[in-house]
């Protein structure tokens, strides 16, 4: 609940069907751990920026860290499990699941804050990243309004069970959802 510390981190990626676990070295914290089709993404913190680091569990080879994207001067603006999308690209084999690609979506904060706060501040934006072949591409963020934010001292509710902001696609459209603001 602190502001962001600068430390490392090791994800212990075990196989459920037995074996050795394998021990990945991350240059950041661990705030949340998600699917992307058969394989994950890790969103954690250092001292200034946010970063998604891809852990790649399919194939032959033993887990390994993918590719990783930072968001500099950032942080998460909302840690409770529904703030993370992830929209899979058509095509995605329910078989075998390996396609991780598609989009991914997270409500975030700039220049850092202390987590607590996402409770009664909304979120500054929520940002787009593409996952394409194994490879994260920015496609932007959406920004909320702060002039139009109106104070009602947590009248309709300061922490929803929503939580303050999150990602919508709907019918080929995207928007956000941040505090009473559809953007």
């Amino acid at each position: 609940w602190r502001r962001p510390q600068d430390f490392r981190s090791v994800l212990v990626a075990a196989p459920v069907r037995g074996g050795r676990p394998a021990e990945l070295q991350l240059g950041h914290g661990v705030d949340r751990i998600e699917a992307l089709g058969r394989n994950a993404v890790v969103v954690g913190s250092d001292a200034s920026d946010l970063h998604f680091q891809a852990v790649e569990l399919t194939g032959n080879s033993a887990p390994q860290l993918g590719d990783r994207y930072t968001l500099e001067r950032a942080a998460q603006g909302e840690t409770r499990s529904h703030g993370f999308y992830f929209k899979p690209s058509p095509g995605l084999s329910h078989d075998t699941g390996d396609n991780d690609n598609g989009v991914l979506a997270l409500p975030v904060a700039r220049a850092g804050r202390a987590g607590h706060r996402q409770l009664a501040e909304g979120s500054a934006a929520i940002t787009f990243l593409r996952r394409s072949d194994r490879r994260f591409a920015p496609l932007g963020e959406l920004f909320a309004d702060d002039e139009r934010v109106t104070d009602d001292n947590c009248k309709a509710s300061c922490a929803d069970w929503y939580g303050n902001a999150r990602p919508i696609f709907l019918r080929g459209r995207t928007f956000a959802l941040m505090g009473y603001e559809i953007v």
